[in-house]
This record gives structure tokens, sequence and C-alpha cells, in this order.
């Protein structure tokens, strides 16, 4: 069998890698941890979210269950109902919502609040989106990024119609421009500073383990 033995050159080498000096910080990395102040940290905190600069109010409808928002929070979902309506993109205007949803509720009760929420869900959304959760009470308790466009499942019993979203929770109160449709956006002018206050208090939640389970009442 042949005897492999390491050279003396080789052995005093690594040697000399395992000494203490050998570990030692660089100054360009030294440099950049010194510069990590909370500003900095902060500033690099809210380039890492990526928004359209559109925003939206959803008043979640009494309907939807703790349990069933729990699923939709935890599966980063956006799911509205529809009461009976079809794949929402074969509706070619609100006014034909309104036709059909007006066969599926004789009443008309709602009919100038869902229809042009059923719209918007489908057609006005973009990735990128930012959509603020109010229900019941006057706080947003969650607020999401849109992932995906407007997607349907015909043959689920419920979620039918839904988007990919990633939902982050907070409490903060509502102070815009209040309307009678479910879905709506948020007027420019009411937008100021309103990334900054969604990130910042992401932070306060994230160790709250209410958290756990979002939004239950």
């Amino acid at each position: 069998m042949d005897n492999y033995v390491i050279s003396d050159d080789i052995y005093k080498e690594s040697i000399q890698e395992m000494t203490d000096n050998r570990y030692v910080i660089s100054s360009d990395i030294l440099e950049e941890t010194a510069s990590l102040t909370p500003e900095t940290i902060s500033k690099e905190l809210m380039e890492s979210f990526h928004f359209s600069g559109r925003y939206w109010i959803w008043k979640m409808t009494s309907d939807y269950k703790n349990m069933e928002w729990k699923n939709m929070y935890q599966s980063g979902e956006m799911r509205i109902k529809t009461n009976g309506l079809k794949y929402l993109k074969s509706y070619t205007s609100i006014a034909a919502i309104e036709e059909a949803y007006s066969l599926l509720h004789p009443d008309r009760v709602g009919i100038k609040k869902f229809p042009p929420s059923f719209y918007a869900f489908a057609n006005y959304l973009r990735i990128g989106d930012v959509v603020l959760v109010m229900r019941s009470g006057a706080n947003i308790l969650c607020w999401g990024i849109v992932e995906s466009g407007y997607m349907y499942r015909p043959n689920q019993h419920s979620g039918k119609h839904y988007r990919k979203m990633k939902w982050f929770l907070v409490d903060i109160p509502f102070i815009y421009t209040k309307s009678i449709q479910t879905l709506y956006q948020i007027p420019k002018d009411e937008c100021n500073g309103l990334k900054e206050n969604l990130i910042s208090n992401i932070t306060i939640n994230v160790s709250n383990k209410a958290s756990i389970n979002p939004l239950v009442e």
C-alpha cells in the first residue's frame, strides 16, 4: 500500500491557516456594519417592498367567518364572494355585472355596492397594488401586496374568485375616505406616508402572539 505523507510546507501552511489572526473581519465589512444605523436599516426595509403606488380598501363583509379568513390569510389569497356570478372577466362592464346580479338578487339589495367591487377585483387590481383590510370597527387589521392576476376555480364550492397575496398583520386607525363599495381605491392625496406607516407597523405585530390567530374577533 502506498503511503501518503504531507509535505512540511503544506503542513506549516495548514497550521498557519488555523491561527487566530486569519479570522479577521475585512475593513470593508467592518465599515459596512458600522454604517448600519436604525435609519439605514429602515430605509433598506422600505426599499425591499415593491409597491405599485396604488392602495385599496377592502371592507370584508360580515359573512366571512373567522376560520374562513384565517385560511385565506394562511393560504396567501384574497377571495371574494359573488353569490352565484360566473367568471368575472366574462362580464364586459359594471353594468353587465349589475344585470346578472339583479337576476340573482331580484330585491337588488347591494346592487350599487357589490358589482363595482367585483369588477374592480377582476379588472382594476394590479400586481404590486396594496390592499388594506377593514373588518368591523374603524381599524385596518391587515394589508397585503397583490401577487397575481385574477383567477377562477369553477369547481370549488367557495373561494372561486381569488388572487394570490402576501399578507401582513397591522392595527392602524382607518382615516380614509369611505365608500359604499366593498373594494375601492384610496385617493392619491390620502396616500402620503402610507407605505412607511404600513411597513413600520409590521414589526409591532411580528412578535405579537395574538397574530397566530389573525383577525379573530
